[in-house]
């Protein structure tokens, strides 16, 4: 079965008014597996349960700060966005969504419910959705030894206990390699992590930011970043690249299923 990577914008409705006085991430994670639930409770339980590279990234509303509440009003629309890496997980959320988009049924994000008036799978519809095989992101045309990304939310590594907050291009690289290979068909050379290392900071425009998750709170860099890939190094830039594109549906670093690390290829000037 070939592989599709998706990324999927729900607009909503909401159905009543309400605040969201803390980051609203965890309940859209929790409204996710509740789709996937409802179509098959033994994936839903092991997508929760795994500690791996998860096949999924949630965003928070789109649009909105991060690190404020949000408040919400009756007859508002919101939007968010899903990002799946596995086509049986995508076939199993989409089975829900469009079963309470059909049957109008409402959806619950904490405490406030909401109605599922659109859904978006490609980016002529939203900048936030798309969808692409593995096989057409490694034909990538990139030849470019400048790659641009710009994080829009906290992004940060996880090594141990330590949590690493600067865009360091090998940990940016290995954490988009080993995501690809994992859900991909067509896998990429193992060596080629060795020379993740080679790859440098051209230019970089970041912030500090952070989220608080239950009683704790994360902090990572948002902004754009250049990384400069070595010249001569063909094999390396072209995978890169391909990576650089699959950061749209993977995310970057740690806590990509509550809305970190989300990211978008950006012109480099």
């Amino acid at each position: 079965m070939i592989n599709i990577f998706h990324s999927v914008v729900i607009k909503l409705r909401a159905l009543k008014d309400g605040i969201y006085d803390f980051y609203p991430v965890q309940k859209i994670h929790s409204f996710f597996l509740g789709l996937i639930r409802e179509s098959d409770e033994q994936m839903s339980k092991q997508l929760h349960d795994e500690h791996k590279e998860k096949s999924f990234t949630v965003s928070s509303f789109l649009g909105k700060d991060i690190g404020r509440s949000i408040e919400i009003q009756k007859g508002g629309y919101y939007f968010i966005r899903l990002t799946i890496l596995d086509e049986e997980v995508f076939n199993a959320m989409m089975s829900s969504l469009l079963e309470k988009n059909v049957l109008r049924g409402n959806v619950r994000i904490g405490n406030i419910d909401y109605s599922i008036t659109e859904i978006f799978f490609d980016n002529e519809s939203s900048k936030w959705a798309s969808h692409i095989s593995a096989e057409d992101l490694l034909k990538s045309s990139y030849t470019s030894n400048l790659i641009g990304l710009r994080f829009y939310t906290p992004t940060l590594f996880r090594s141990g206990d330590l949590h690493c907050k600067q865009p360091i291009p090998e940990k940016v690289f290995t954490s988009l390699f080993k995501k690809f290979n994992r859900y991909s068909e067509e896998k990429i050379d193992e060596d080629i992590k060795k020379r993740f290392k080679n790859i440098t900071i051209h230019e970089k425009k970041t912030q500090s930011r952070r989220v608080t998750l239950r009683n704790f709170y994360l902090e990572g860099f948002i902004g754009d970043v250049t990384f400069k890939v070595p010249e001569q190094d063909k094999q390396l830039i072209r995978v890169a690249n391909t990576l650089a594109d699959f950061a749209f549906y993977a995310g970057v670093g740690y806590k990509t299923t509550m809305g970190l690390g989300q990211v978008q290829r950006i012109p480099v000037e």
